[in-house]
């Protein structure tokens, strides 16, 4: 039996194979300049190439715009403190004097740590100061010392204004921590005069008012009390 031997013919692009040099590429593929969807210089595009219905080339990559901060937002590299004025400032004597009087003086519930600290240490301080001024006011009628009498009655004043600030200051406002900085300030400098005064300890509870627990309570309960 003869066998049958048949040739196998097939064309050149049934069976394509590796890109031929010189051939070229695809649009917007290979070879393409960065940045655009344009052909390489001297492509040409092949005869008869149609490009699929609805196809539309990409855009040309544009890079994000830069990072703008929210309108209020603090701008990089500005510093994040600003100093205002306390907003809540009293209008008459009724807005100074404590709620309820002076009945709730050794009352600290409700208070953070830190503010809590600084009240009883202002409490305490204001004792101290007071005793010391009554034994000078009593010392300088003795002496008829008129200058003696008149840092006496100063003091007296004093004290009076940081009970009713450290009062005021834990019905959350803000205008009563500004005045104790301040009160904190003088009594410092009376000290110097011989009228006693809240020395360092007054000072540091004026520091834990300011501290950041402190000063987010208070951001909490501003204007609470109107």
């Amino acid at each position: 039996m003869g066998r049958d031997y048949r040739v196998s013919m097939s064309t050149p692009y049934e069976n394509p194979g590796p890109e031929q040099p010189g051939s070229q590429p695809p649009p917007g593929g290979y070879g393409s300049q960065p940045g655009t969807n344009a052909p390489p210089p001297g492509y040409q595009t092949p005869p008869g190439y149609q490009q699929p219905p609805g196809y539309q080339t990409p855009p040309a990559y544009q890079p994000p715009p830069a990072y703008q901060p929210p309108p209020g937002a603090p701008q990089p590299g500005s510093n994040d403190f600003k100093f205002e004025m306390p907003t809540d400032m009293p209008h008459n004597m009724n807005d100074v004097m404590p709620k309820g009087g002076f009945a709730g003086i050794f009352n600290t519930r409700g208070l953070p740590t830190l503010l809590k600290v600084s009240y009883i240490v202002w409490l305490v301080t204001a004792g101290l100061w007071l005793l010391g001024t009554i034994v000078g006011f009593l010392f300088s009628l003795v002496t008829l010392s008129g200058s003696g009498i008149v840092l006496s009655i100063i003091s007296l004043a004093v004290i009076a204004a940081i009970v009713v600030c450290a009062m005021k200051l834990k019905e959350g406002l803000e205008w009563p921590r500004m005045a104790l900085s301040a009160l904190a300030v003088l009594s410092f400098i009376l000290m110097f005069f011989g009228a006693g005064g809240v020395g360092l300890i007054g000072i540091a509870a004026a520091v834990l008012m300011w501290l950041p627990e402190s000063t987010a309570w208070i951001n909490a309960h501003k204007g609470a009390a109107h």
